[in-house]
């Protein structure tokens, strides 16, 4: 079986949460999921329930929840569980059992494996891309200007022009996110950087009926960074939580330093983030917004320029309302910063 399958009993090992692969058998008129393998945290969560030597079916241990792909849930033993049922052939499926309160945990845990695919993809498309695209809109241009006034030629050129302009916008959002560009970084004042960007955005129609709250730690140490790239992040997320409340409530931005890492927080006053989009807020393309009023790539750019940054980027809701994206710069050592110089 572990030639014929991409998860074998070692892989399985190396997920953090209580994991088995189970067998599709036939048992009198109904298909049961028979226990093959499961890794040492399903072992230390659920090993009241296994047997030596007897066939166990995860129906008879938690009910009829394996037969839904994707992410279903159940309650067990009066703890409420996520699950993740992925068929990985026609016989074998992969069930990965996440605790509620381990499922703010989950999604950084997936999405830094699943992103850094994505991010690769992404980027060798958009570089494959970029140069035909750059052709299109050179003689496009070319012939817009050759073609003389013919009102109807003329609309249907800067047509091309506009939706080739609009790619390019595109491309360059996914270079971002699959290889950020590396751009001379220095020691960047978070806190300065922050009022920078607040004083560009305060201006907007979008952000006249919203109240800045901006609770900055002094003596604050510096990070090291590429300065456009931190506040290409901050403009993203102050944005994207404006969008959420809908132009009106507040956005409070607070800093500190603890344990050797500068931490950022970005909190909104509005409705929240559903939890069945919570996993996906950071993929390239997913947007709950109206098809044409965005590109979806706003949150994954800020993911994979953090994640350049050897920092890490969380989303939660809070308790009181709203939506957190916290981000974490941890402090260079030296060692750090003379590899980077090399």
């Amino acid at each position: 079986m572990e030639n014929s399958i991409i998860f074998t009993k070692d892989s399985i090992e190396k997920i953090n949460y209580p994991t088995a692969i189970s067998e599709c058998e036939r048992v009198g008129l109904e298909f049961k999921h028979k226990i093959v393998y499961y890794n040492s945290r399903f072992l230390r969560d659920f090993i009241y329930l296994l047997k030596d030597d007897e066939v166990v079916f995860l129906e008879e241990l938690f009910g009829p929840v394996f037969d839904t792909f994707g992410l279903t849930f159940f309650t067990f033993e009066n703890n409420f569980y996520y699950l993740f049922n992925l068929p990985i052939n026609p016989n074998y499926t992969i069930h990965v059992f996440i605790q509620e309160k381990d499922w703010f945990r989950f999604p950084y845990w997936i999405n830094t494996e699943r992103l850094a695919s994505l991010g690769k993809l992404a980027g060798e498309i958009s570089h494959e891309l970029k140069n035909p695209l750059s052709g299109i809109l050179l003689y496009a241009s070319m012939l817009k200007e050759e073609i003389g006034e013919v009102p109807t030629y003329q609309t249907w050129l800067e047509r091309i022009i506009s939706l080739t302009e609009r790619c390019r916008m595109i491309i360059n959002g996914l270079l971002t996110f699959g290889r950020p560009e590396e751009e001379k970084r220095e020691w960047v004042e978070v806190n300065f950087t922050i009022k920078k960007v607040y004083e560009l955005l305060s201006e907007y129609p979008l952000f006249k009926n919203i109240k800045f709250n901006l609770k900055l730690q002094t003596n604050l140490p510096q990070i090291y960074a590429s300065q456009g790239q931190i506040e290409q992040v901050l403009f993203n997320l102050f944005i994207n939580a404006a969008q959420a409340m809908k132009g009106k409530g507040e956005i409070t931005v607070e800093t500190f330093f603890k344990n050797d890492t500068i931490v950022i927080k970005v909190k909104d006053t509005g409705p929240g983030i559903p939890s069945e989009i919570m996993p996906f807020i950071f993929d390239p393309f997913f947007t709950t917004k109206e098809k044409g009023e965005a590109t979806g790539l706003g949150l994954s750019i800020c993911y994979g320029i953090i994640k350049n940054h050897g920092g890490r980027i969380n989303v939660y809701n809070l308790k009181e309302g709203g939506a957190c994206f916290e981000i974490l710069f941890p402090l260079l050592t030296r060692e750090a910063l003379r590899e980077d110089a090399v």
